[in-house]
């Protein structure tokens, strides 16, 4: 925490810290002065990016990122191969190179824009931070009012603020008539806070005489002396912490590293190029032609749309179980988190709070087992007394809805108290009638306690006058004399008071919130009347004092009731679920340190076989300073009592993330959270943050997923990745697990797409190496990419997960979308036996159109000789030009079905890595259909003749396929055998070797 002598100029005397600002309340800042601050210390503004990278430059750089490069270079090829044909003489028109160069330019834009769309859009948290400041503001210089531009306010100026403003900067407030602001536009939460310049904090949030910049005005005037501008403002703070850098996202990562294999793949390309160049026999074009086709089939063309697919897959599937993705890179990388910092309420509490205890008569009563038929006259005396001296009403227009389920309008403890109350009182609107109020003064933060002045009639037409208190259990003490126990009306005498004492500290232990009751006939007269004639107007606050001094004496203590925030349904479980995926919790927190120790334990935070020091000490009943370190498996920090430099906080924070199970962090400022965060990661933890309020916009930015909550601040709700529908923890962990099954899925998807590369890799090296008349067109492997390997790959991401995901660690340090053990699979295993059938359907082909095998070595030079029209086969027969053209068009329709019957193969073999495909069934519709489709298409490209533009024409000779049946159950054997020994040999060598899944 900072501890220069600006961050204490709201604590010290005020003439004392005007004195040090060279400022004064009359006549506030010279005008040279203020220009010499102005100049010195620069603008009253946030740090923010000036203006976004366009959409043109951010679309272009996605373009080229990867191996788009490379499919750029090949498209460009592409056109000049056209070009060179165009220009040739002795060549007819064909139109394949001006084709291929479209549909590759139609791939490099697709595949940016899918990189485009997917990647995140950081300026939203900009603007959000720059709608928060006024335009304008009133400040009083040379003893003049003067309207400036906010960003010209100085340390040390006097701001004038009206209802409806909004303050330019931080301010320490004087003079405060009737003055509420509320910082809804900072929390996102709308409560008012009474303004009292006498009431004094060390924690500026809890003080109640600072007022923070961007914050509303909502009621009254006030007059306060800057005590900080721009990015020293405490939303300064959190815009400056929110610009810095962002984590690279999982699918960054991932096309990094897709990079790195780019550069490789453009090294082995030069290097292949220099090599064929030396080829004698072949044409310059080619040579062109196959280093432009051996490039294609290297680079995984199919990779962003897989990748663009999966998230947005996983975005719509996030979004029906309440989870909006904002960024949809955060749906894979959600699925990495090692580390959870979750705020207090709402994502693990239901935020709707019930009466849980009742101390009354003496005694402490569960308020689950009351019944109107048990009350006795202290309780129901309790219970008016709660729902009288409350300012809580039914919100209008619910005629016809039960009652019970009627919504509430007021703050959530007098909600709590007016729902408990509805029990047992039939009509609410009748006893409040019956007392009619006459004054009354809302609870508030400065003075801790509701006051309220209420009168009946009765049947002799006497009125009765009563003062009902409401307020913390010390205050409501404080002007108490007497108290019932077991039904009599006793002095309040000190075994009594440390009774009430003792029962508030173990409902604080439990995480109740607890308030006092009290109550005093009163006895009118003229002067108590006029006292109460203004209702206790906040304008009036000296009848008020007066009136409490006068008459709020020697009053009966009724009793206290607690409430309580309830955990959300099946939270423990969530958090149960998180342990056991190798997930730590930790909770960031700005509520009270043994409120938040106890809330931490309800929803299972801190588990059940978890102690702090505090529960050691009180079971082995002994002091703290004597637990030993090795017995504490949970900490729970007051994190206002580090005044200690940052550096030497981040020190500690690492030692407790290493030494404690769980962890919660109370009382934290902005700063620590952002620090807590950052330690996390260095020690190499993937960091999701919960958060709600602009307190927590820096955290969110720095994690590597940010989620905000629906009703939350706009800053907050910018820089999240993910946005809670619902205020619901479990939420966040069942998208965990989606972002798993997402990568699981992924990875199936690129085992499957990157088998046949094996075939094709195959066919140029022994054409290049063998000179045997074999090679596929440019649109023969463009079809392969798209109908073949991408689309059947996405029927993949539906399938369900083999295994609970969420029941293993992520493995951070070995995370690779593209890993040894899966090229291992794809290229070896899969791919050697795929390019073995492409081989044999080609020989076997060949040698039914005469061309026997040992033949076609050698041969290529001659065969794409256009001047040879008398090539002699293996039987003595001549082929022409055009007839061997023809020929070539049936070899690539026999490759391109071959390919169709091996990858359907793979396909069903791809549904699983680990499980019996038997047992872990077909119910992924869309696959079937996936099947049904290459089915149909192999059986297509069997009778379909395009020649001029495709490049196939039809089969002739069918049984060719039967030849491959072999390879095909070699596959299967071989699949179902490695799948074998994964079950029954865990942690064997095959599995470390040739296992790609399981996260």
């Amino acid at each position: 925490m900072p501890d220069d002598w600006k961050s204490t100029l709201h604590l010290g005397d005020f003439d004392r810290v005007c004195s040090r600002l060279q400022s004064s309340k009359t006549q506030g800042l010279t005008s040279s002065l203020a220009k010499k601050r102005l100049l010195l210390n620069g603008k009253n503004k946030f740090t923010l990016p000036e203006r976004p990278e366009s959409k043109l430059r951010k679309f272009l750089r996605n373009c080229f990122y990867g191996f788009g490069i490379l499919l750029f270079i090949s498209l460009i090829f592409c056109f000049i191969l056209y070009h060179l044909k165009l220009q040739s003489p002795h060549e007819e028109h064909d139109p394949e190179y001006c084709i291929i160069g479209v549909l590759l330019s139609i791939i490099f834009l697709i595949s940016g824009l899918f990189r485009y769309l997917h990647d995140n859009d950081d300026y939203g948290v900009v603007l959000a931070f720059r709608d928060l400041m006024p335009m304008y503001c009133t400040v009083l210089r040379d003893g003049r009012k003067q309207i400036i531009r906010s960003e010209d306010v100085v340390l040390g100026d006097i701001l004038l603020i009206n209802y409806g403003e909004r303050i330019a900067a931080d301010v320490r407030f004087f003079i405060a008539r009737d003055l509420e602001v509320n910082n809804v536009a900072l929390t996102g939460y709308s409560v008012p806070v009474i303004i009292c310049p006498d009431h004094i904090n060390r924690d500026k949030w809890v003080a109640r005489n600072v007022g923070f910049a961007c914050s509303h005005v909502t009621k009254g005037y006030g007059e306060g002396l800057v005590i900080a501008c721009g990015n020293d403002s405490e939303v300064g703070i959190m815009a400056r912490l929110s610009m810095e850098p962002r984590p690279r996202s999982r699918p960054r990562r991932h096309i990094k590293e897709v990079t790195y294999y780019t550069h490789i793949v453009s090294i082995l390309m030069f290097f292949i190029l220099l090599c064929t160049i030396s080829v004698e026999g072949l044409t310059f074009q080619m040579l062109i032609e196959f280093n432009v086709s051996l490039t294609i089939s290297l680079a995984p063309l199919y990779l962003p749309t897989l990748m663009y697919f999966g998230l947005w897959q996983t975005k719509r599937t996030l979004l029906e179980s309440g989870c909006y993705v904002r960024n949809m890179e955060a749906a894979s990388t959600l699925g990495l988190t090692t580390v959870i910092c979750s705020s207090l309420f709402g994502s693990l509490t239901v935020r709707s709070w019930t009466v849980s205890e009742l101390f009354v008569d003496g005694e402490l009563s569960n308020a689950e087992h009351l019944h109107v038929a048990d009350l006795n006259e202290r309780v129901l005396e309790l219970v008016r007394v709660s729902v009288l001296c409350n300012r809580a009403d039914l919100t209008p227009g619910q005629r016809g809805v039960p009652r019970m389920m009627k919504t509430l309008d007021g703050t959530d403890y007098e909600k709590a108290l007016l729902k408990f109350g509805m029990r047992f009182f039939s009509s609410i609107l009748q006893l409040r009638r019956q007392y009619k109020i006459l004054a009354s003064k809302p609870y508030d933060t400065v003075s801790h306690m509701q006051v309220s002045v209420h009168r009946t009639v009765d049947a002799n037409g006497e009125k009765n006058y009563y003062l009902f208190v409401r307020g913390f259990w010390n205050v409501v003490l404080g002007y108490s004399s007497t108290c019932y126990v077991k039904n009599k009306l006793v002095e309040l005498d000190d075994i009594h008071r440390d009774t009430i004492v003792d029962t508030v500290i173990r409902l604080k232990k439990i995480g109740r919130h607890t308030s006092a009751f009290g109550s005093k006939v009163l006895s009118p007269d003229d002067q108590m009347l006029s006292l109460i004639s203004n209702g206790f107007a906040n304008k009036e606050k000296r009848s008020f004092d007066k009136f409490m001094k006068l008459y709020c004496n020697s009053l009966c203590f009724l009793g206290l009731i607690s409430i309580f925030n309830p955990p959300i349904l099946n939270v423990r479980n969530a958090v149960d679920r998180c342990r056991s995926a190798g997930i730590k919790l930790v909770l960031l927190t700005r509520a009270e340190l043994s409120f938040a120790r106890a809330i931490a334990k309800t929803v299972g935070v801190i588990g059940q076989d978890s102690e702090t020091i505090e529960d050691v000490a009180a079971r082995l009943n002994i002091h703290e300073s004597e637990v030993k370190r090795s017995m504490i498996t949970a900490a729970a920090i007051n994190m206002q009592n580090w005044q200690k430099k940052l550096h030497h906080q981040r020190w500690d924070t690492q030692q407790l993330l290493m030494a404690h199970v769980d962890l919660v962090f109370a009382d934290i400022a902005v700063e620590q959270r952002y620090m807590i965060v950052d330690v996390c990661q260095q020690l190499g933890a993937v960091v999701t943050v919960i958060g709600s309020s602009v307190h927590d916009t820096a955290a969110i930015r720095r994690a590597n997923i940010g989620v905000a909550e629906c009703a939350s601040s706009h800053a907050s709700q910018s820089s999240a990745d993910i946005i809670l529908l619902e205020h619901n923890f479990v939420t966040l962990v069942n998208a965990i697990a989606e972002s798993r099954l997402l990568f699981e899925n992924m990875k199936k998807a690129l085992a499957y797409a990157l088998s046949s590369n094996m075939a094709v890799i195959m066919v140029h090296l022994s054409f290049i190496v063998f000179l045997i008349p074999f090679r596929l067109f440019l649109i023969i492997l463009l079809l392969i990419d798209i109908f073949v390997n991408a689309l059947p790959a996405l029927s993949l991401f539906y399938e369900r997960p083999e295994v609970d995901l969420m029941n293993l660690k992520p493995k951070v340090f070995d995370d690779h979308l593209i890993n040894r053990r899966l090229i291992f699979v794809a290229y070896v295993q899969v791919g050697i036996i795929e390019a073995s059938a492409v081989v044999i359907t080609y020989f076997v082909y060949m040698a039914y159109n005469g061309f026997l095998p040992r033949h076609l070595i050698g041969l290529s030079v001659d065969w794409y000789d256009d001047s040879v029209n008398d090539l002699v086969d293996s039987y003595g027969q001549e082929w022409t030009r055009a007839a061997r053209k023809q020929l070539e068009y049936e070899i690539a329709s026999v490759v391109f079905i071959t390919l169709v019957i091996m990858q359907c193969i793979n396909l069903i073999l791809t549904k699983t890595g680990h499980a019996n495909l038997l047992k872990h069934g077909f119910a992924n519709v869309r696959l079937n259909i996936a099947v049904v489709y290459m089915v149909c298409l192999g059986f297509l490209f069997t009778v379909l003749n395009s020649p001029e533009y495709l490049r196939i024409s039809h089969v002739h000779y069918t049984p060719v396929f039967w030849h491959i049946f072999p390879l095909i159950v070699l596959n299967i054997f071989l699949e179902t055998a490695r799948r074998y020994v994964f079950r029954h040999f865990p942690g064997s060598w095959l599995e470390q070797e040739m296992f790609y899944g399981y996260l």
